[in-house]
């Protein structure tokens, strides 16, 4: 595609760090996060002392997880080295991360020395897809969810849109979440004249895909690795 004009939906701080990295691949970014994540009021973690260790998907849940259990030595899984670095930048020093999808904890799980009929402790967001549970319980593992915050959409005007759009309809969109996928649908919708013609949609998982618009399928294309890398190669 060349230099390509990228439409970026992610929440804010996100957004700034996939901005530079389609940046410096020679793209022009273009920022409307619609969605932003907050944390759940006073999240408690019932039966912790238990628990043989910590998993989290989420750089989000890195937060209410450390002041819950500050330096604590047991074994956190996470999904994803961004989530790992937040961990160890947290001040955790026993961090075991699966690069992808959460389907491989199971395995993390048991090389880091967590045995089947034990419980891990799941930092978690509200909505989940169940990936890691079926995981865990493949392994023989136990999960017990703990909730600790939550990602909710973000409204913009047609005249915000319109300033972030400048210069037309973007080559691209970058589609990472179903409550992206979601989000665009509504924007489009709403404000279908200010994506025409359609731009490619770029998504992670075919489950992303299938929150879009039915409509507009023709011009989804799913990642071949559940990653930034694959969705970036699509674009040159």
């Amino acid at each position: 595609m060349g230099h390509a004009r990228v439409l970026i939906l992610r929440e804010a701080g996100e957004a700034e760090r996939t901005a530079r990295q389609l940046a410096e691949r020679g793209h022009q970014p273009l920022i409307l996060p619609l969605e932003r994540s907050v944390e759940l009021p006073s999240p408690t973690a019932e039966g912790d002392e238990g628990a043989a260790g910590f998993a989290l998907t989420s750089a989000r849940a890195v937060p209410p997880f450390a002041r819950r259990f500050p330096g604590d030595l047991r074994p956190v899984l996470c999904v994803g080295g961004r989530t790992g670095e937040a961990v160890r930048a947290a001040g955790f020093a026993n961090v075991h991360v699966a690069e992808g999808a959460a389907a491989a904890m199971g395995g993390l799980a048991l090389a880091a020395g967590i045995g089947p009929g034990e419980t891990l402790l799941y930092a978690a967001g509200r909505r989940r897809t169940g990936t890691l549970e079926r995981a865990l319980a493949a392994a023989g593992i136990l999960c017990r969810i703990w909730e600790v915050y939550d990602v909710v959409p973000v409204a913009w005007s047609e005249a915000m849109v319109r300033s972030v759009l400048v210069g037309g309809p973007p080559d691209a969109v970058l589609i990472l979440s179903v409550g992206q996928a979601e989000g665009y649908r509504r924007l489009y919708e709403e404000m279908p004249q200010l994506f025409d013609p359609q731009p490619l949609l770029l998504t992670l998982s075919a489950r992303i895909a299938a929150a879009l618009p039915h409509e507009l399928c023709g011009n989804a294309h799913i990642a071949a690795e559940r990653n930034l890398a694959s969705l970036f190669e699509r674009l040159g």
